[in-house]
């Protein structure tokens, strides 16, 4: 069973009109959690958040738009698990879905036993590695470079339920966060083609800006993170794959 779950500010009703109408036209219904609103929250006293480590990290001064939106996918993973559903579909309010949409999620799920996490939007390619063939021309996938974007995300409960506890605190982007998989011990996956496009010409509402980058003499401990975290997505991207091709040659 699936259960969709749609992340919406209280604020943003003309959103919410449009992703109703997006999701209907792909046969889904949805249940709405209310967005968390950055700007409301008094940062400097959350334990959910560790402000040092995030600007070390990312390299930028804390976006009080990036933790409503992080806190918001843990609210909504939280909700997911309250249910009796097997898969949680967690979406943006800026989220788009191909024709095709529903066949692929039942496809995705008819091969639960092949992943924990699934991405359904991405930002980047991924540098995709096909390890399953899904319908209508499709692949389950392992990225070996990094994705990003967070506005159609599968999850199964062992996933969500993980996940729920390692994200706190919050020390990335939930996007980037995410992706993480080596840290908490599960299979994540990409869609390959991406079905769900990362930019659908709906403004974002997080407000990014680029002066929240630090110098650059500041951003060079986010440098050299960014380095380890790709050498550990590809080993661990590759680990993986090899896993996966010597369990087809056994007997």
């Amino acid at each position: 069973m699936l259960k969709t779950y749609l992340i919406n500010l209280d604020t943003s009703e003309d959103r919410l009109h449009v992703m109703n109408g997006r999701i209907r036209s792909v046969g889904l219904s949805f249940q709405r959690i209310s967005g968390i609103v950055g700007a409301d929250l008094l940062l400097d006293e959350l334990i959910d958040v560790d402000t040092v480590t995030y600007e070390k990290w990312h390299g930028k001064a804390l976006n009080p738009g990036e933790v409503g939106c992080y806190l918001s996918h843990i609210t909504a993973m939280k909700e997911f698990l309250t249910s009796d559903a097997e898969f949680g579909l967690i979406l943006e309010d800026d989220a788009n879905f191909p024709e095709d949409f529903q066949s692929l999620i039942r496809s995705v799920m008819e091969n639960a036993r092949s992943w924990d996490v699934v991405k359904l939007s991405s930002f980047h390619s991924g540098t995709p590695v096909n390890v399953l063939a899904l319908e209508a021309g499709y692949h389950l996938a392992i990225p070996l470079s990094r994705l990003n974007n967070s506005n159609s995300i599968l999850y199964n409960r062992v996933a969500a339920e993980r996940l729920v506890r390692k994200l706190l605190p919050m020390r990335l982007p939930f996007d980037h966060a995410v992706e993480r998989s080596w840290l908490y011990g599960l299979r994540f996956r990409s869609i390959n083609p991406i079905p769900c496009d990362a930019d659908t010409g709906m403004e974002s509402e997080i407000g990014y800006s680029h002066q929240l980058k630090f110098p650059f003499y500041r951003r060079l401990p986010c440098f050299l993170f960014r380095i380890r975290t790709e050498l550990m997505r590809v080993c661990f991207g590759f680990y993986e794959v090899f896993k996966i091709l010597a369990s087809r040659r056994r007997p």
